[in-house]
């Protein structure tokens, strides 16, 4: 992780809401300050150990750290760890 947002991303969570309706099978991924700003960040397809992973909330920072042999877990640490230069704004303007 890089160093410049190290320190931001202790304080910013990652939640996921199921959205199961119907034939669609997504959990939609919040990211969520400490003050309870909540900004929409991306959409996965459902599994079972990624919602329980991330359905109570854990740091942005814990959720990088994360290492396993479940393929759907590593695909959700590998696109967050992808996307986070892009969410960089979003992430200091919450945190701000």
């Amino acid at each position: 992780m890089k160093k410049k947002y190290a320190d931001i991303s202790n304080r910013i969570k990652v939640v996921g809401i199921n959205k199961m309706t119907g034939r669609q099978e997504v959990v939609d991924y919040y990211l969520v300050s400490s003050n309870g700003k909540k900004e929409y960040a991306f959409t996965r397809k459902y599994t079972r150990k990624t919602y329980d992973l991330v359905k109570g909330g854990i740091s942005v920072k814990r959720l990088l750290q994360v290492r396993t042999k479940d393929r759907a877990t590593m695909k959700l640490v590998n696109y967050l760890s992808l996307m986070m230069p892009y969410f960089m704004e979003e992430i200091e303007w919450m945190a701000a």
